[in-house]
């Protein structure tokens, strides 16, 4: 293949992955979700949409499909983290999987050490392994540990960021919510939704602005709730 043959498929293969970016971005999960899968059939070399369609699988919770491109994403590049966190999503999905999600989710965090979306699940598949009844004594004492140590630093750095994005703002609001602070929740879902505001409209992905509002709205039920007992 000649250079310029090269030079003319990259620049479709851009052209394509934004296009379907955009179309996910507004929403669209599931019709974005169809036609990059029939792009990927055609080119399933094209990591980007490899970890686009990973993202639109874990929205619809396909964990099969999910771990296959998950899969894929490591061959293509094994340095990315991305598809070592999408392959411990689909594995913290399945039931005893805990802690091969958890080698994933470690692996990402080698690569990408202060991802505070990477933290957050590895604490997550931490606290699954602490609520396991099956587990000894001893054992779940040290997931509750490494489930405390998670999230807190996940407010720690996100904290410490000048001028954290709104997913960062949903992220650690989240992370209060977890560790019953709902009012410092409240406030961060509030950033969330100014940041998302604020951000430009190529960037705005309107189902991580769905999940700040559906949050926020449970967050503040629970506060009255806790008001009125």
């Amino acid at each position: 293949m000649s250079k310029e043959v090269k030079a003319k498929k990259k620049v479709v293969n851009v052209n394509t992955y934004e296009s379907l970016k955009a179309l996910y971005y507004s929403g669209k999960v599931k019709p974005s979700l169809n036609k990059i899968i029939v792009e990927l059939e055609k080119n399933s070399e094209n990591l980007d949409l490899v970890l686009l369609a990973c993202k639109g699988l874990q929205r619809t919770k396909d964990i099969d499909k999910l771990s296959f491109y998950a899969d894929i994403a490591i061959k293509l590049a094994a340095e990315n983290a991305a598809g070592y966190y999408y392959k411990g999503v689909a594995l913290q999905n399945r039931k005893g999987k805990e802690q091969e999600a958890l080698k994933n989710f470690n692996q990402a965090l080698v690569l990408d050490p202060d991802n505070t979306i990477y933290l957050k699940s590895k604490a997550s598949a931490h606290f699954s392994l602490y609520t396991d009844y099956h587990l000894p004594l001893k054992f779940a004492e040290k997931h509750r540990v490494k489930t405390e140590e998670g999230l807190y630093k996940v407010i720690e750095l996100i904290e410490q960021k000048e001028n954290p994005d709104y997913i960062e703002f949903l992220t650690v609001a989240d992370v209060f919510m977890l560790v019953s602070k709902g009012i410092r929740a409240k406030k961060y879902y509030i950033k969330a939704v100014d940041a998302y505001n604020a951000t430009d409209e190529s960037l705005q992905d309107k189902n991580i602005y769905k999940d700040i509002i559906k949050a926020q709205n449970a967050c503040i039920k629970l506060m009255d709730k806790i008001i009125e007992d």
